[in-house]
């Protein structure tokens, strides 16, 4: 599948989306600072992991 260049609406869509992820991930980190680590496929807070499962979505497990 050939892949197209974003359009200015949607860069400026991902950048509202990557504000608003960042912002979450900052309150996330307040419940217990420092422990919000982000890797590939991975984000893991105070007792979750979130992921990617097979079909290429997210999806979050607790207590890790």
């Amino acid at each position: 599948m050939r892949q197209t260049m974003p359009s200015a609406d949607e860069n400026a869509r991902a950048l509202e989306l990557a504000t608003q992820v960042a912002a979450l991930l900052e309150q996330l980190d307040a419940l217990q600072p420092g422990s919000v680590q982000a890797g590939p496929g991975r984000i893991s807070g105070p007792g979750l992991e979130i992921r990617r499962d097979l079909e290429g979505g997210w999806t979050v497990r607790t207590d890790r």
